[in-house]
């Protein structure tokens, strides 16, 4: 009722969402109707795909795919997925950040491209050669923790001395709840468990 005192409708939000001439307005539109439960479903679940793919401003995009996440959308781990390509890193950390809330089998080796993507596989004149966003690759490392896959986990291993911490003990902690044990920082030690005759992994 206060919001419908206050002028604050849906309706208007919808119009907000849908407007060419305002970023924030297209924003603000999309948090105000995904805090309500009918905006976490069809039809507007459906623009917000749309507009996390499409739209000219990064941070709407960003915001597309925070409102699909937080809508839990099953049927966005496309979107997401492809949200790891973006140009931004504003999207590909929104986009790695839905992919640990609603994993999708089909973005495991995307996540893992962005997670081990330090630089050094690129040239020193390649345009990538700085590597990926840090939060990103942190965000996409966390999200690695749902596929208990040998070919997973061994790339992964390789990051626990990293010389960013942060980098370095998400995986130990990735690690962990893939395989149910800590071995600490040693990358010798996890290599042998995980292709050891136990095989946690399968």
């Amino acid at each position: 009722m206060g919001e419908i005192l206050s002028g604050n409708t849906p309706e208007k939000n919808a119009r907000m969402m849908e407007d060419p001439a305002s970023a924030d307005q297209r924003r603000d539109g999309m948090l105000f109707l995904v805090d309500h439960d009918f905006g976490k479903h069809p039809p507007y679940t459906t623009r917000y795909q749309q507009i996390a793919q499409k739209d000219s401003d990064p941070l709407v995009r960003a915001t597309a795919v925070r409102t699909l996440n937080v809508a839990r959308d099953k049927t966005a781990t496309k979107v997401f997925i492809s949200a790891l390509s973006d140009p931004s890193p504003l999207v590909r950390l929104e986009g790695a950040k839905a992919l640990y809330r609603l994993p999708d089998p089909e973005a495991a080796e995307k996540l893992l491209e962005v997670a081990t993507n330090d630089g050094s596989r690129f040239s020193p004149d390649d345009t990538r050669r700085q590597g990926e966003n840090k939060d990103v690759r942190i965000a996409a490392i966390e999200a690695l923790q749902h596929y208990r896959r040998l070919d997973i986990a061994r790339p992964l291993v390789s990051l626990l001395n990293q010389k960013d911490f942060g980098i370095a003990w998400q995986t130990r902690r990735t690690l962990k709840r893939m395989t149910g044990k800590d071995l600490n920082y040693d990358e010798s030690a996890w290599l042998n468990f995980i292709t050891g005759p136990s095989k946690p992994l399968g």
